[in-house]
């Protein structure tokens, strides 16, 4: 019989008990999650609630747009709820030709506000039916006869210029002309382009502007200028042309340069 007793078996090692820290953080994250769950659960809940339908629509920004127009570009049905996600109401109205950008927001319990920042027409083109244009050449689908829109005629005059960037450039041209100097601007009747140049027709007069673009505010208020010191100087009759084509000159005719 040995005399020696048995190994006793040594213990396992005790996990390391957990900091405090540790625990309190866990301790948070599962109430984050629990109260993010029962956010969501509410939401899904007030959605589907017939308390939540929306059943009035404001908007305002309108002038070429109706309500309805909105309302059906929003996709807004009878069922819709007031927590439809914004983008499922925004990413229609923003794809319609006649909306720049807009944004909505809820007025609880069944109200929709919309705020609308709608195209500006900037001219008129035959295609062949006259139609009118946004600053980007976009067709808008209104109505140029109500209301009665005073806008310039655009004409793309050459086949080169159609097929390279027909009434987009010359779009883009006179809603630049209606920013720099929108009292010019407002007497444009006809807008040009052809391979070259911009041809700018001013109301009854007939009085040309020629420039070759893009159109600078300095260029704008150098052709201001040279209008109202010719109308002073000729006293046989108003000038007919002012040419902006060549660099830092100003070139006035009289005659009936075409």
């Amino acid at each position: 019989m040995s005399r020696f007793a048995p190994p006793h078996p040594v213990p396992p090692p005790r996990p390391a008990p957990i900091p405090h820290a540790v625990r309190r953080v866990a301790r948070f994250l599962s109430a984050a999650a629990v109260a993010a769950l029962l956010t969501r659960a509410a939401i899904l809940f007030a959605a589907a609630s017939p308390y939540f339908r929306v059943d009035n629509v404001e908007v305002s920004g309108l002038a070429y747009l109706t309500r309805d127009d909105v309302r059906a570009a929003a996709g807004l049905e009878g069922s819709t709820s007031v927590w439809i996600p914004e983008a499922s109401l925004l990413d229609g109205l923003v794809a319609h030709p006649l909306v720049e950008s807009a944004t909505v927001t809820r007025k609880l319990p069944r109200t929709l506000l919309f705020e609308i920042d709608e195209a500006e027409p900037v001219g008129l083109v035959a295609l062949p039916m006259v139609t009118a244009v946004d600053r980007h050449g976009n067709v808008l689908r209104i109505d140029p006869g109500d209301p009665v829109l005073d806008l310039p005629v655009l004409r793309v005059a050459t086949e080169r210029a159609r097929a390279l960037w027909g009434a987009r450039l010359l779009a883009r041209e006179v809603a630049r002309m209606a920013d720099i100097a929108p009292e010019l601007f407002a007497v444009i009747s006809e807008a040009r382009i052809d391979d070259e140049q911009i041809v700018l027709l001013l109301g009854d007069s007939a009085l040309r502007v020629r420039y070759h673009p893009p159109i600078t505010e300095e260029r704008v208020r150098d052709a201001i200028i040279a209008m109202n010191d010719a109308v002073a100087r000729f006293t046989g009759g108003l000038p007919r042309e002012v040419d902006l084509r060549f660099a830092d000159q100003v070139v006035v005719r009289t005659g009936g340069a075409q």
